[in-house]
């Protein structure tokens, strides 16, 4: 009767152990993700006149995003750097996508007025997700 007690208990530990564990991994903070944009261009006018969806914070901070960088001074160490650098922060993938898969950033779109732009996305490191979270969870 003792046996089965304990073994009773330590199936019962087991689920409950089983249970925080995956709460734990559930609550984990997803990599952010960064949306990077390189503008070519000969000028600040041409680039402003792309219209591009990056250069416009109301298209994005809907979804989360928020600027890294926007026309920061650069120092080149090798080859020819971009006229401008925009870099928008979202706390996944996942809402990264929603943005660019939205109307906010299709009705900005334009294929014609991008021939110097560069886009892509960039994962980041789950680590750097904590950070960014918790710093906006003080704010």
């Amino acid at each position: 009767m003792i046996i089965r007690l304990i073994g009773t208990l330590a199936l019962l530990a087991s689920f409950g152990l089983g249970a925080l564990a995956n709460q734990f991994l559930e609550t984990q903070a997803s990599p952010p993700a960064y949306f990077v944009t390189l503008f070519g261009g000969q000028s600040d006018q041409e680039i402003m006149d792309t219209d591009y969806p990056s250069l416009s914070p109301g298209s994005f901070q809907q979804f989360g995003g928020r600027y890294i960088i926007h026309t920061g001074r650069t120092i080149t160490f090798d080859g020819q750097p971009p006229m401008q650098i925009v870099v928008v922060a979202f706390d996944s993938m996942e809402k990264l996508q929603a943005w660019h898969q939205s109307d906010a950033f299709n009705t900005l779109y334009d294929i014609h007025k991008i021939s110097s732009v560069r886009a892509f996305a960039v994962k980041g490191v789950a680590s750097e997700a904590a950070s960014v979270n918790s710093s906006i969870s003080q704010q």
